[in-house]
């Protein structure tokens, strides 16, 4: 299996992952790294996540097979916008950001502006793997391996194209799953986004001068909160519905748990603590 020319836009931690697992795996004839920063590429370049480099769209992606959007979410629908107009007919162009609703509908409008109505070979991709941390340092062939991947793809993609962009992630080590880009945000709303919003209003409510006295319990509850915050603005905006919905929902739990406190309700606060036991354990993640 070979996907041929493969361009990533973004050599930081998914980007370069996708990297080195496609050269693991021996998945690519070819595997250019396109950045704005020469550091990243450079970088890239060293840990061998790519064969060529550069910081221009314009000269690179002409050739490629597969273009991957491994940005931020905010700049995914620019780059866009400036690859459709360069991409061969018979390329992929897909993205790795954990919002879809926004970026399909705005890659979509953007090809039916360039390209007028048809089918389109963008399809929206989200790999439910990473961490924290961000930058080609933390990238790791491996990265994938057990994770799944969502795919969103609309009536405007053809089954051929799907199909090959599912048998390019199931060959990283991903599981496939199918969503439209509404479920999708609505899913990662209360998966995703809702933890770094709990996780970064814990870590904002404790003194700093009490942190001293944290042991792990608090340091694996707010690990997420490390992530980069304008990273996470961007997700908010595009996902604000949806995340305020998620949001509004723990704050409805969070109001019951009080209650059941202050009633001293304690067959309730048990029975909740017990549910939230039976539902975590039955979770076993690939690090466990």
């Amino acid at each position: 299996m070979n996907f041929g020319v493969v361009a990533i836009v973004g050599t930081g931690l998914i980007g370069g992952s996708v990297g080195l697992s496609l050269k693991k795996r021996g998945l690519a004839t070819k595997i250019i790294g396109i950045g704005h920063r020469k550091v990243s590429i450079n970088k890239a370049l060293k840990i061998k996540a790519i064969d060529e480099g550069s910081t221009s769209v314009e000269k690179t992606v002409k050739q490629a097979d597969v273009i991957i959007l491994a940005t931020s979410v905010n700049l995914i629908p620019d780059y866009a916008k400036q690859i459709i107009p360069l991409m061969k007919k018979t390329a992929i162009l897909t993205d790795v950001g954990s919002t879809k609703g926004h970026i399909v509908s705005q890659v979509n409008a953007e090809i039916r502006s360039v390209c007028g109505s048809g089918k389109s070979n963008f399809i929206g991709a989200h790999p439910l793997a990473g961490s924290e941390q961000r930058g080609i340092d933390s990238a790791r062939a491996d990265l994938f391996d057990g994770s799944v991947c969502v795919l969103t793809p609309t009536n405007l993609n053809t089954k051929k194209n799907i199909t090959r962009l599912s048998n390019m992630w199931k060959a990283l080590g991903a599981r496939i799953s199918i969503m439209t880009p509404s479920k999708h945000d609505e899913v990662l709303a209360l998966v995703s986004h809702l933890p770094h919003f709990v996780a970064s209003s814990l870590a904002g409510v404790i003194d700093e001068k009490h942190w001293k006295f944290a042991a792990s319990g608090l340091r694996d509850t707010t690990r997420i909160a490390s992530g980069d915050p304008d990273l996470w603005l961007s997700i908010s905006k595009q996902n604000k519905q949806k995340i305020v919905k998620a949001l509004r929902r723990f704050s409805k739990e969070v109001e019951c748990t009080i209650n059941d406190m202050e009633k001293v309700s304690d067959k309730k606060l048990l029975n909740r603590l017990k549910k939230a036991k039976s539902v975590r354990d039955k979770k076993k993640w690939k690090q466990e």
